[in-house]
């Protein structure tokens, strides 16, 4: 890899790695982190580990995926916004829905380190998995410790709640958006429509089963 050229650095090595990940390589992904990195003295960055965690998590490699994260940590690389949110995102797409939880209280929220897109990432995965109460139950949670939100959060939650047709809690979102000082963008009105297109379906749908046509 070196030859006459310039020795490779760390970008070159997290592309390098990306790539064996994509292409379901992630043997040959974890030798370069793990011993051909530090043998070059090259210490991964957190952008390193980052690509890692979200290519196993993308192979449904979860434990390893979790190892990695453990040993950046432990290495004195701090996680950042990105890492959580791909932790998240991994865990939720995995059907762990328990252990997104339990990451999110035990080590993301004593961090200190989460932002909107982190957010975003827990309502999708609560809302996709068919937990929109507890999505709901997060938002205002978010709300009450003095957490800054979105559109985009609140969107996502309405969205759920338009999706299995919840008319009045897709209302009630709508106004606790607004009372927090947000008004609705053009996604949330889109949104709203999906939902009286739902309510207009379901109607349709009930009446057909009524009259046996």
């Amino acid at each position: 890899m070196t030859g006459k050229f310039c020795a490779p650095d760390g970008v070159t090595f997290t592309t390098i790695i990306i790539g064996f990940l994509k292409l379901g390589k992630a043997e040959e992904a974890l030798e370069l982190l793990r011993r051909v990195m530090p043998e070059k003295g090259l210490k991964p960055s957190v952008v390193t580990y980052n690509a890692v965690i979200q290519g196993l998590f993308k192979l449904h490699r979860l434990d390893e995926a979790m190892e990695v994260f453990s040993s950046m940590v432990s290495g004195g690389t701090a996680a950042d916004c990105t890492t959580y949110t791909i932790i998240i995102d991994g865990l939720f797409e995995c059907n762990k829905v328990d252990e997104a939880k339990r990451f999110w209280n035990d080590v993301v929220w004593p961090s200190g380190v989460h932002d909107s897109y982190l957010y975003a990432a827990i309502l999708k995965g609560l809302c996709r998995s068919g937990n929109l109460n507890d999505a709901c139950e997060f938002l205002y949670e978010l709300v009450d410790c003095g957490v800054t939100l979105c559109v985009v959060n609140y969107n996502i939650v309405i969205n759920g709640a338009c999706t299995l047709g919840w008319k009045r809690e897709a209302y009630q979102i709508l106004g606790e958006m607004r009372k927090n000082g947000l008004e609705p963008d053009s996604v949330t009105w889109r949104i709203i429509e999906k939902l009286h297109g739902n309510v207009e379906k379901q109607f349709s749908e009930d009446l057909t089963c009524q009259v046996g046509v």
